[in-house]
């Protein structure tokens, strides 16, 4: 035990002999090593050392950093809009300009609204866009400091829709930033709504990115509100939805000195109405008197319309410019702008012109209509026809409906000759929607033969007797059968 706590005791210190002892040679070698050894011994066992260089190199690097980030921390902000308004007023312009938001946008900006605040005016003005489709509504509010902005309509609708009835404040500021490296600028806008419950923030894109509003050039035309509605709706069940059939998309408007008419078509029904302008003004008169104005308008564009004109409206201010073929409408505080369709419109009277009937049915419209609507649960994808079968003896009309899956009858009182015995079918739905198109209290039916189409036109009260209007349907049969 004693030797072997001796011999481990010698040992060090021998190790440390060596090491200090060396040779002349030896040590010149040493000495031209230092420099080497050292830098490897400071990188590797002074770790304080080690740590302050690159603490130091680091507090460089975030130096620099933290000086761009300072100044990029603090952007020019410029103030926007100050808005007091009426939050009914703001939802139902919104609630109208939302139409025009494409379901797809291939823009951020087309599924933003603008919100110009007018000083001058003291009212805000609104517009939505497609490209295809702009409407724009103003209305008045309390503005003490001009601005726009656009701002996701969505967002904004529901926002506003939630808010409590009472005054909202629209405030607006952008912020500009300026990039080190980059020479251009950076925006971030934003607009900021109060209500007396809670405050909102909403991201927005500048307005300078909003699609440009070009007025259309052209002499406004007043036309009755009563007269333009009454027209469409006689024909806009009847426009196509395909988009391959394009020009058959909308409804084509003929607009003569003391005459409006509308036609529309999917291939497989025609409608046609002919109103009376009486009401139209001195100078539209004069500036139709001499030609004929028509267009195709965009059928989505005409039910957006006739949802959002309200009866209460006198006149309606009709706006074309042939040029650029672009149609504006403008009532109170809304314009609607849009482009018209391009195309030949197919001349549907001329193909009319080729059948003609001698046979007439009056039915009750409300019989008929409910009639349809019930046999209608019938229908399926593969086939939608229904059959008429009109027995003069019986002074009756038989709709009757079968499927795989069931079957139905229903029996209607008619006015028909009483030597009428004829049976023809028809798509049930393109039937029950012409039926209901035509306003009136009953409906004659005029008929040929079983492979001719028949001519709905209306008959009886109606709910505007001194509206000067004549209403022609026409329908294909889905198939010829033996009378």
């Amino acid at each position: 035990m004693t030797q072997t706590a001796s011999k481990q005791r010698v040992k060090p210190a021998n190790q440390t002999k060596q090491t200090s002892v060396a040779t002349p040679k030896a040590e010149n070698e040493v000495s031209a090593n230092i420099p080497e050894i050292s830098t490897g011994k400071k990188k590797k066992t002074t770790s304080l050392d080690a740590g302050t260089s690159t603490e130091t190199i680091s507090n460089k690097r975030t130096n620099k950093r933290s000086a761009k980030l300072e100044l990029n921390s603090q952007p020019l902000i410029e103030s926007g809009m100050e808005v007091i308004c009426s939050q009914t007023k703001f939802h139902d312009a919104l609630s109208l300009v939302s139409c025009a938001t494409p379901a797809k946008p291939t823009h951020p900006i087309l599924a933003n609204a603008l919100i110009i605040a007018d000083i001058e005016t003291q009212q805000i003005h609104l517009t939505v866009t497609d490209l295809a489709l702009t409407i724009q509504a103003s209305f008045e509010a309390q503005v003490l400091l001009k601005g726009e902005i656009t701002v996701p309509v969505e967002m904004l609708f529901e926002i506003v829709k939630h808010c409590p009835n009472g005054n909202i404040t629209l405030s607006s500021q952008t912020q500009i930033i300026q990039l080190i490296d980059e020479e251009k600028q950076t925006k971030i806008c934003s607009l900021g709504l109060s209500d007396a419950d809670g405050k909102y923030e909403i991201r927005g894109i500048s307005a300078e990115d909003f699609p440009p509003s070009s007025t259309i050039d052209a002499t406004p035309i007043p036309l009755p509100t009563t007269v333009f509605k009454d027209g469409l709706k006689g024909v806009i069940y009847a426009v196509s939805t395909d988009e391959n059939k394009y020009i058959l998309t909308g409804v084509h408007i003929q607009l003569t000195q003391d005459k409006l008419k509308f036609i529309g078509t999917d291939g497989h029904r025609v409608a046609t109405t002919e109103l009376s302008t009486q009401g139209i003004g001195r100078k539209p008169r004069k500036q139709v008197e001499s030609s004929e104005i028509q267009f195709t308008i965009p059928g989505r564009v005409l039910k957006e319309l006739a949802r959002n004109l309200d009866d209460s409206v006198e006149f309606i201010n009709l706006l074309y410019d042939a040029q650029s073929n672009r149609l504006g409408f403008a009532w109170q505080d809304i314009i609607l702008r849009c482009q018209c369709l391009e195309g030949t419109y197919p001349d549907c009277e001329q193909l009319l012109a080729r059948f003609s009937f001698d046979r007439e049915v009056i039915l009750e419209k409300a019989f008929l209509v409910k009639a349809l609507e019930r046999l209608s649960v019938l229908t399926d994808k593969k086939e939608k026809g229904i059959y008429l079968q009109f027995d003069g003896s019986l002074q009756q009309l038989r709709l009757s409906i079968e499927r795989e899956f069931g079957k139905g009858d229903q029996v209607i009182a008619a006015h028909l000759p009483s030597e009428m015995l004829l049976n023809i079918q028809f798509n049930l739905k393109y039937l029950v929607e012409a039926a209901k198109a035509i306003p009136s209290s009953a409906i004659k039916m005029h008929l040929q033969q079983s492979d001719h189409p028949a001519m709905l036109v209306p008959y009886g009260d109606r709910p505007n007797p001194e509206l000067q209007m004549e209403m022609r349907q026409f329908l294909l049969p889905l198939y010829t059968l033996n009378a």
